[in-house]
C-alpha cells in the first residue's frame, strides 16, 4: 500500500503543478462565463437603430393595425429562449401603401436593394386569404426581428377580424394577451424545480461529467504512453508491482480530476452570486438539489475508473500516439452513444428504454444521472445500477490489470488479437 500512496503522491503533486492543468482550471470557468455572458452583450449592442418598412395592403384597418403593433414602444422581441440578456427593443419606421400592384411591389424591391428602405410587408388580400403574407428585405437572418414581424402580422390580423364583429381594441387586446406556462415537476407531494431549470441542470452537470471523465481518462493513458517510451516503467517495476503501479496511477489522476471540479463548482459558486451575474442567464436556471450532487460524485467515481482502466490497457497496448488514437474508440464509443442518449432520457425518464439504457454499465455514469437529475428513480434501480458497474468495474479491472502486467514491458509493434489473447493467457 506505500507504493501505491507513493505513485499517487507522485500523479496528482506533478500533474497540480504542471501548465497545462492551470490552463484548464482556469480555462473552463472562463469558457462557460463567456457563454453565458457574451451572447447577452452581443444582444444588447446588435442593430438598436430605427428600422424603415413599408406596409403594402387593401385593407387599411388590417395595415393600421399591424402598423400600431410595430410601432408600439413596449413592444419587444418575444423568442421563448432561455434568457441570457435583456431583450433588445426593435424601433420602426412604418410607412402604409394601400395600392399592391405588381409595378409597386418592384419598385419596392429597388429601393430595398438601394438601402432607402428595410423592408417591405405585403399584406394584400390575395396573400391574406391564401395566409402567404411576404417580409422582403435584404437582412432577412435576425429571428428576433422574424418573431417581432410575424407576431404583429398576426396579432394586426386578429385584432382587426375581431374589431369587425363588435369587439373592442381593448377587449381584444386582453384577449390576446399571453399566458405564461410555467412546467414544475412534482415530487414526494412538493413543488420542485421548473423544467427549465431541469434540463439546464442535467445538460451542465451531465457535459461536465463527460468532460473530465474523456480527459483524465485519457491522461491516463498518454502517462503510461509517456512512460513506456522513457522506460520509466522498468525502473518502477523494480521496486513494486504492475498491479500497485496501475491502483497508484488511477488513483492519482482521478484525485486530480476531483480537485478540478471542486475548483470549478467554486468558481460557479461565485459566480452565480447575485450582483456579479447582473443580467439573467443560464446561472438562473441552474437548480442543483442535494441528491445530484452526491450522486454526481458516486458516478464521476464509478465512470472514471470503469474508462481509466479501459484507457490504462490501450496505454500498455500501444506505443505512440498515433497508435492511441486508432485504438481508443472502444472506450469512446459508449460514453459518446450515452451522451446521445440523453435527450430521450431526459424527456421520458421512468420509460422501459430508459431503465434498461441507465441499467448498463458503460452508459449508467450519463444515464442514471440524468434520471436522478429529472425524478429519482426507486432505491432499487439505483441499487442494482451501482451493483452492476462495480462488477463491470471489477471486471475491467482485472482484464486491464493483466494487459498493463505484460504490456508495459512489450515495446516494437502493436499486439495482434491472438496476441493480446496469449498476454491474458500468460498474466493470468
Amino acid at each position: 500500500m506505500h507504493n501505491v500512496w507513493l505513485v499517487i503522491e507522485r500523479e496528482y503533486v506533478e500533474r497540480i503543478r504542471s501548465k497545462s492543468f492551470l490552463i484548464l482550471t482556469l480555462l473552463m470557468p472562463a469558457l462557460m462565463a463567456g457563454l453565458i455572458l457574451i451572447p447577452g452583450k452581443l444582444a444588447q449592442m446588435k442593430s438598436g437603430g430605427m428600422r424603415h418598412i413599408v406596409i403594402v395592403a387593401n385593407n387599411p384597418e388590417i395595415a393600421a393595425a399591424v402598423q400600431q403593433e410595430l410601432t408600439r414602444p413596449t413592444r419587444k422581441a418575444q423568442t421563448g429562449a432561455l434568457p441570457t440578456a435583456p431583450e433588445a427593443e426593435i424601433t420602426y419606421e412604418v410607412e402604409v401603401n394601400l395600392v399592391p400592384t405588381d409595378k409597386l411591389r418592384e419598385l419596392l424591391r429597388q429601393q430595398v436593394s438601394k438601402g432607402a428602405i428595410d423592408g417591405f410587408l405585403w399584406l394584400s388580400d390575395g396573400a391574406l386569404a391564401k395566409h402567404e403574407v411576404t417580409f422582403s428585405a435584404k437582412d432577412v437572418t435576425d429571428l428576433d426581428e422574424n418573431i417581432v414581424l410575424r407576431n404583429a402580422v398576426r396579432t394586426g390580423v386578429i385584432t382587426q377580424q375581431l374589431s369587425a364583429k363588435g369587439m373592442s381594441r381593448e377587449e381584444v387586446g386582453t384577449l390576446l394577451r399571453p399566458v405564461a406556462l410555467d412546467v414544475v415537476h412534482i415530487e414526494k407531494g412538493e413543488e420542485g424545480a421548473s423544467s427549465t431549470s431541469v434540463f439546464v441542470t442535467a445538460y451542465v452537470m451531465v457535459v461536465l461529467l463527460y468532460t473530465v471523465v474523456m480527459v483524465y481518462g485519457i491522461s491516463v493513458m498518454r502517462s503510461i504512453i509517456e512512460e513506456k517510451g522513457s522506460r520509466i516503467l522498468e525502473v518502477l517495476l523494480s521496486s513494486m508491482t504492475a498491479k500497485e503501479l496501475l491502483a497508484g496511477k488511477i488513483l492519482g489522476v482521478g484525485a486530480v480530476g476531483l480537485t478540478q471540479i471542486l475548483i470549478w463548482a467554486v468558481f460557479g459558486a461565485i459566480f452565480s452570486l447575485p450582483g456579479l451575474a447582473r443580467t439573467p442567464s443560464l446561472t438562473s436556471h441552474v437548480h442543483i438539489p442535494l441528491t445530484g450532487v452526491v450522486f454526481f460524485g458516486v458516478f464521476f467515481l464509478l465512470g472514471y475508473f470503469l474508462y481509466s482502466t479501459m484507457y490504462a490497457a490501450i496505454g500498455a497496448i500501444v506505443n505512440t500516439d498515433q497508435e492511441a488514437q486508432q485504438m481508443q474508440w472502444p472506450a469512446i464509443l459508449p460514453i459518446l452513444l450515452a451522451f446521445v442518449l440523453m435527450a430521450p432520457v431526459l424527456q421520458h425518464p421512468n420509460a422501459p428504454f430508459a431503465f434498461w439504457l441507465s441499467m448498463f454499465p458503460f452508459f449508467a455514469p450519463i444515464l442514471m444521472l440524468v434520471r436522478v437529475l429529472v425524478e429519482q428513480p426507486p432505491a432499487w434501480q439505483l441499487a442494482l445500477c451501482l451493483a452492476l458497474m462495480l462488477v463491470t468495474i471489477y471486471g475491467v479491472l482485472s482484464l486491464s490489470s493483466r494487459i498493463y502486467r505484460v504490456g508495459i514491458l512489450m515495446y516494437g509493434k502493436r499486439p495482434t488479437l491472438p496476441e493480446l489473447r496469449r498476454w491474458l493467457k500468460y498474466a493470468g
